[in-house]
């Protein structure tokens, strides 16, 4: 098992019987459909590969890394793919049009139908089309189509050729699209903006209509002629709609969302119909076969991929080489702390001893399994400290609580967890789902003692004030919203927030809460909200501060980990995680041992490795990792499952 292995991207032939899949290693791996095994891999790029495409009608294969590279490959034999040259696009330039950032997380890539020619982008975010044979290539143009009046600049996020015609269809972050003509493409045909959201992909329906899969939610009709006005459909998933995959067969349209979900629509009315498919983890790319329009292939973000059939409700194939992803961390007393995520199993660390000449620290690691759905992951966890217990909440809606070795589960609600506090007295637990709903339970009975709905918008993040007996909690997309604790009934609303994958307070007063790629610091007494640390990149995932409360860690979207003065939010130090995202950071104990280093924290994440990080000098440093036995592999179909129309009914 081998992080790297994640399946990142793929593409299927069309004629259907081979699937290309792509991993944050830079691997291909030639797939064929009907046994659903690997029949041959190579190496396409020392880099993650973010998209792979394949050309219609010409026997050619391209992968786009994130080394700004594309990698060109005859698959005339899908398993003895020939590699033809790489076409290195930082030596393509563009005009003053600049778009910088860390890490690329875009996947423009799209054949010709009938030509030698791609389109992609170069590293400075402008659209390209590329003329090629097997020896050579050449840039024919590039232009930057995606400016705002304040000089942000977004890169091309996905691109394609128009049936029937050589126009080009381009969408972005910001809620971006236009339509271009590669002869002017410096004066788009069309431009339209949608919200403030990311359009991922356009799936042709009929003439110039076209399904946009729109991280607001929603599904988008749009003329790419611009003679009709588009249609913006109801919010169909619960999270990020990534792909939509439109079967001219069937004439079924099938989107797949980062809520774990694949969801059947109307393509005339962009309205839901019915989940068609659960998966473990959330999705993105996804194919429905033509040639049987029962089956379907989704790449899923725990690295997997998956192969269903819709009519005999089962999955019948899974790839998937990579260990448990980790999600979630608390301390359980002053030498333990326990890690979970994927699957049944959790990792209890603890504290050995440590060596005063040194200040390292010797660290334990051992699995414990749970009596969890092996399908399910842990989103959250918590220590009570009343009864010493450990309470998990889980993707399935399960809430668990293990107390001296003994699990009980507390309560299932119906609806997938996203956050959980525990009271510092009494029994009180609250959790909010991805349902827009808000509890209060009793962690001794299950009893739900009081309920808040925020209505369409899913809930993300939450945080108990115990001093004022409030309780933060943030819309994925919306307002933040202060309820009281006894009867969440609400104290205060802030509007306009975004992404808030963490809160916390920082003291009676003041409560943290992050906004997409920037903190900021609510004063709950005023209603004033203050920006603490400005943009960092792509979304806050986690942030933690030490006993001394002098430092702050944090861990972004962009596989980077930072470090602030705590008092300050002054900006110290930062350096990388590893080639998957990070979920959480966690602080070791204080009093852990004599002679300990006082500042150091763990970080952990997709790649199921838990990594050291010491503070010293006002400086990160990373100091090696945890040494962990390997865990019980999840490769099977745990999770995928096809449920029944009366179960999604009854949701």
């Amino acid at each position: 098992m081998n992080y790297l292995r994640k399946i990142s991207a793929f593409a299927v032939d069309p004629t259907e019987q081979y699937v290309f899949a792509a991993t944050i290693g830079g691997q291909l791996f030639s797939v064929h459909v009907d046994d659903f095994t690997i029949d041959s891999e190579v190496q396409s790029h020392t880099a993650g590969i973010e998209a792979v495409a394949v050309h219609p009608t010409l026997p050619y294969l391209a992968t786009l890394g994130v080394d700004y590279k594309v990698v060109l490959w005859d698959r005339e034999d899908p398993r003895r793919l020939r590699k033809l040259q790489t076409v290195n696009l930082r030596d393509i330039q563009s005009d003053e049009y600049n778009y910088s950032t860390q890490l690329p997380l875009s996947c423009p890539l799209a054949f010709h139908p009938t030509e030698r020619k791609l389109l992609t982008h170069n590293p400075n975010g402008a659209l390209t089309e590329i003329a090629f044979d097997e020896a050579r290539s050449e840039s024919l143009w590039a232009v930057g189509l995606f400016q705002e009046a304040d000089g942000m600049a977004y890169d091309v996020d996905y691109v394609r050729y128009l049936v029937g015609s050589d126009l080009i269809f381009c969408s972005t972050f910001g809620g971006h699209v236009a339509v271009v003509d590669p002869r002017k493409p410096q004066e788009p045909l069309v431009r339209w903006r949608y919200d403030k959201r990311t359009i991922h992909c356009a799936a042709h329906v009929e003439g110039t209509d076209y399904l946009l899969a729109s991280d607001t939610r929603r599904v988008i009709r749009f003329d790419a002629s611009g003679k009709k006005q588009p249609l913006v459909g109801p919010p169909v998933v619960r999270d990020h709609l990534e792909q939509v995959s439109l079967n001219k067969v069937s004439g079924r349209a099938l989107v797949s969302s980062f809520d774990r979900t694949v969801v059947e629509i109307d393509p005339v009315t962009c309205e839901r119909k019915r989940v068609v498919l659960e998966t473990p983890f959330k999705l993105r790319w996804i194919h429905n076969f033509e040639r049987d329009p029962d089956q379907v292939v989704v790449q899923c973000r725990n690295g997997a991929l998956y192969r269903a059939d819709l009519s005999r409700k089962r999955p019948i194939g899974v790839i998937k080489h990579t260990p448990n992803a980790l999600w979630t961390g608390a301390r359980v007393s002053s030498r333990e702390l326990v890690i979970a995520g994927e699957g049944p199993e959790q990792l209890r660390v603890r504290v050995e001893e440590a060596n005063p000449a040194t200040m390292e620290t010797r660290l334990s690691a051992k699995w414990e399994t749970l009596p969890a759905s092996r399908g399910s992951y842990a989103k959250r966890m918590v220590r009570h400290e009343p009864t010493r217990s450990l309470v998990q909440a889980r993707s399935d809606g399960n809430i668990l609580v293990i107390r001296e070795g003994v699990t009980r589960p507390l309560v299932r609600l119906p609806s997938p967890l996203r956050d959980i506090a525990a009271a510092p007295e009494g029994n009180d637990l609250f959790a909010i789902t991805e349902d827009g709903r808000a509890y209060r339970i009793d962690l001794e009975t299950g009893r739900i003692a009081a309920e808040y709905f925020t209505g369409e918008e899913p809930l993300w993040s939450l945080a108990y004030n115990p001093e004022r007996r409030l309780l933060a909690v943030c819309e994925r997309q919306g307002q933040l919203t202060i309820l009281r604790a006894e009867d969440l009934s609400v104290a205060l609303n802030v509007q306009d927030s975004w992404a808030p994958k963490r809160m916390a307070w920082r003291d009676a007063d003041r409560l943290l809460v992050g906004r997409g790629a920037e903190l900021y610091q609510l004063n709950v007494a005023t209603g004033a909200m203050e920006q603490a640390i400005p943009r960092i990149g792509n979304t806050i995932e986690d942030f933690a501060w030490d006993d001394e409360r002098r430092y702050l860690a944090l861990c972004t979207y962009l596989r980077r980990i930072y470090v602030f003065d705590f008092k300050t939010f002054r900006e110290l130090s930062s350096t990388g995680f590893d080639l998957d995202f990070p979920k959480g950071v966690l602080w070791l104990p204080r009093d852990r041992a004599d002679g300990a280093h006082p500042y150091e924290f763990l970080a952990f994440g997709r790649s199921g490795v838990v990594r050291r990080y010491w503070v010293h000098d006002d400086y990160l440093h990373q100091m090696g990792v945890v040494e962990i036995p390997p865990s019980t592999p999840i490769h099977d179909d745990s999770g995928v499952r096809v449920p029944d129309v009366a179960q999604v009914a009854a949701r």
